[in-house]
């Protein structure tokens, strides 16, 4: 388990102030949090103060979940802890991370889809009725109060979770993706808090080619600062960019060797459609990675649809070529 912190150096925005995009669930967050800090105020001084709703944050890779799940416990002032749910194998492990959790402490658990649900049945009846019952040496069943904590998931797939504890969560936060300009404004941000200087053009031409994913973007920025950097440079400019987007084979639309594979299987069947299996098979990858990575950006930006005949190329699809720019 990590102890997550915020990290300016790594461009990480240290309160709700510093967000860009995602401006709804800022909204929603900071309605949330004005509810709770009102709730605390109006409390007497031997009350219990309730703790802030238990939150899941929803949405594709790459778009930010994590951060925020760190902001609303920056705003909150709250320790966090962390764990991934792939990490918890057994019930004990789970009730063990809910023990050690102090009043207001805020508990963060990433990939909450992939918690087995045995534990999901005794998370949510923890959520639910703040207990614990664990099996004495005697064969029985005691129970333990738990002190109010809040409680974060984070998820690619909310419909996987079991319908009780989806329904635990009081504030859903859904992502979006980005637009150019924001991601634009989010290389800017973090090019100046780490102090790597940056031109308009570069700025602006990786946010073309993120995909609405800042954590491609950052990847990219990362790669034409590497690049600017074996040039002996100090600022980061387009040419480096370009420099960057060559070596690491990415197309006009920020599209790298394995989306531009798939695209040329469906061209050189006309357009499709081409089974999945067909598809996996030519590329080298498992169907359910080509489902439910390469061709989802593909599907989203309406170049790909999906039949039960197979996979075809819209108008738009065909029409877009692979160069680099």
């Amino acid at each position: 388990m990590t102890e997550p912190a915020f990290d300016i150096s790594d461009g990480a925005p240290p309160t709700l102030n510093h967000v860009i995009g995602n401006q709804h669930v800022v909204r929603q967050i900071r309605t949330a949090l004005d509810a709770y800090f009102n709730d605390r105020a109006s409390l007497g001084p031997n009350r219990e103060v309730p703790a802030f709703p238990h939150t899941l944050l929803v949405g594709p890779p790459g778009l930010g979940k994590s951060l925020f799940a760190s902001i609303i416990a920056g705003e909150l002032g709250a320790n966090v802890h962390e764990e991934l749910a792939q990490n918890i194998v057994t019930p004990s492990h789970l009730q063990g991370l809910l023990m050690m959790a102090d009043a207001d402490d805020v508990l963060f658990l990433d990939e909450i889809h992939e918690l087995h649900p045995v534990a999901q049945t005794t998370l949510y009846r923890a959520l639910e009725e703040r207990k614990l019952f664990l099996a004495t040496e005697k064969g029985q069943r005691q129970g333990f109060n738990l002190p109010p904590v809040t409680f974060i998931g984070a998820t690619t797939d909310e419909w996987t979770l079991k319908r009780p504890l989806r329904d635990r969560f009081k504030l859903v936060l859904r992502m979006s993706y980005y637009t150019p300009d924001e991601l634009a404004q989010l290389i800017v941000q973090r090019t100046r808090r780490i102090g790597w200087p940056i031109d308009d053009a570069a700025a602006t031409g990786i946010a073309a080619l993120g995909r609405g994913t800042p954590r491609l973007t950052m990847r990219l920025l990362e790669s034409a600062r590497r690049c600017a950097r074996a040039r002996g440079a100090t600022t980061i400019e387009r040419q480096h960019l370009d420099l960057a987007i060559d070596i690491e084979q990415i197309d006009a639309h920020g599209f790298g060797p394995v989306e531009q594979q798939y695209l040329s299987i469906l061209r050189e069947a006309g357009g499709g459609p081409v089974r999945l299996g067909v598809i996996a098979t030519r590329i080298g990858l498992p169907p359910m990675t080509v489902e439910r990575v390469v061709e989802v950006d593909l599907i989203r930006l309406g170049w790909v649809t999906k039949t039960d005949a197979g996979r075809s190329l819209t108008m738009q699809g065909l029409a877009c070529g692979s160069s680099p720019p």
